[in-house]
């Protein structure tokens, strides 16, 4: 799931980025780009069955304090 959805053009072009950095949830969630972190999160939070509110807060969190 985190390799098609950091395959995105759009996100990468948003995130200047390169997709293939990143094989697995603990090197995204590692990483200093903020858009391939919160990705991250959202995909582990999501695999752990948090609620959106949960996964919102979290990432909405994280966002403000990186960027």
């Amino acid at each position: 799931m985190l390799r098609a959805v950091l395959k995105d053009d759009r996100l990468i072009s948003f995130g200047e980025y390169d997709p293939d950095e990143y094989r697995s949830i603990a090197q995204a969630l590692a990483s200093e780009n903020c858009i391939v972190n919160a990705v991250a999160q959202i995909i582990d939070m999501g695999a752990d069955r948090s609620s959106e509110g949960e996964i919102y807060k979290v990432v909405s969190e994280y966002l403000k304090r990186s960027i």
